[in-house]
């Protein structure tokens, strides 16, 4: 997913741009400690995008077997039609006719993408969540529960809240709109007509992973401490 991966660089970006504008409030802590939060934040982040790319394309796979490879794939690309033979004079003997070039079985290339999205899915899904879950552990291990109070923890959030959100909104709509016009608009013949898997997917697939990280930034806006009085 395109989308979902230049959104998480920029995200990374983000990230890096928020903590350097903290350093004259909380100050940028460049120690090796500090780094190394970073660098798990960072991390964490691309584990979930990974994430979010496996469950776009378990959830394509899934959408083709339930409402067809028309609709998360597209029209068939149109194939050469094998010539016709040529009409005969009334009582008079055709020649035998010979196809000028074999017509070898070709596999609908549908099929194939639907098997590749699967195979994505799996491998992305695991090895993001297992990458995810290996960093989350080390940031709880190395600053305890005390880290949500954190700037970097909260710069965190607001950049996932972000990605996914925009992710959510830039690919949800267009994909039901592919899938509605598939199946409301009459086709023509002559028009290819791309399917709403890739956009309808990784807009079904952001739209969770959003609404926990909107849900972490009220939970995190809930448990802040107030801030102390400013004494003139």
């Amino acid at each position: 997913m395109g989308v979902l991966t230049a959104l998480g660089v920029l995200g990374a970006i983000g990230l890096l741009v928020v903590l350097f504008l903290q350093r004259g409030r909380d100050g940028m802590d460049l120690s090796l400690g500090g780094l190394l939060r970073l660098y798990l934040y960072l991390a964490s982040l691309a584990g979930v995008i990974a994430f979010a790319i496996g469950l776009a394309g378990i959830i394509a796979y899934v959408l083709a077997a339930a409402f067809g490879v028309d609709v998360v794939y597209g029209g068939q690309i149109p194939r050469p039609v094998p010539p016709i033979a040529p009409v005969c004079a009334p009582n008079s003997s055709c020649p035998p006719f010979m196809s000028p070039f074999p017509q070898p079985f070709v596999p609908d290339e549908r099929v194939r993408r639907q098997t590749e999205d699967l195979v994505r899915g799996v491998t992305f899904v695991i090895f993001g969540g297992v990458f995810w879950g290996a960093h989350w552990w080390a940031r709880r291990s190395l600053a305890g529960v005390a880290e949500r109070g954190s700037g970097l923890h909260r710069a965190y959030l607001i950049v996932g809240t972000a990605i996914f959100g925009i992710a959510t909104i830039a690919l949800l709509p267009m994909g039901i709109y592919q899938a509605l016009s598939y199946a409301i608009v009459p086709a023509d013949q002559f028009t290819f007509r791309p399917g709403a898997g890739e956009a309808l997917s990784g807009g079904l697939a952001a739209l969770p992973i959003w609404l926990v990280y909107l849900w972490l930034v009220q939970r995190a806006l809930r448990t802040a401490p107030p801030p102390s009085p400013t004494v003139v």
